[in-house]
């Protein structure tokens, strides 16, 4: 039997932008915070455990005022897991979101955007995503780290 003894962990870094030429006017605000910033995966045996979850969910406040406009958020992945010259693909990190709507399931891509929420107008939104690394004996014991970039755009 294999046993893995390394922790990963999968940096979130938490922007807010508002796309070009879709600015808030007067009034129009959107806010974003995010809890924590820095998310792991500990070890386990793929065997017994196919799927780690995160050891903490992330939990997401959005806020929108002023609009009647469509907002989204998109989770963007820089690139894949790597650490000590290897390599897990970002397709292996996967979430489930509570209070749905307005955020959904979904996984990560390398370089692509994903929407994790989406609604239209006012809003004052709380939930978590729940990430989750799939877990398979073909990983090199290490850390791994990759940034996630948080955007919520009015759109």
């Amino acid at each position: 039997m294999k046993v893995k003894k390394e922790i990963l962990v999968l940096s979130v870094l938490m922007v807010m932008i508002l796309s070009a030429g879709v600015r808030p006017t007067y009034g129009q605000s959107v806010n974003l915070t995010i809890s924590p910033t820095t998310i792991s995966f500990s070890a386990a045996d793929p065997d017994l455990v196919p799927l780690i979850n995160a050891d903490f969910p992330v939990h997401v406040t959005i806020v929108v005022s002023g609009t009647t406009r469509s907002w989204q958020l998109i989770l963007h992945a820089n690139g894949d897991l790597t650490g000590g010259g290897q390599i897990i693909p970002i397709s292996n990190v996967s979430w489930t979101a509570t209070s749905s709507p307005p955020f959904q399931n979904g996984t990560l891509v390398n370089n692509v955007d994903q929407r994790a929420a989406s609604g239209t107008g006012v809003a004052n939104q709380q939930g978590d995503l729940n990430f989750m690394l799939r877990n398979l004996w073909t990983y090199r014991a290490r850390s791994y780290s990759q940034t996630i970039r948080f955007t919520l755009a009015l759109i």
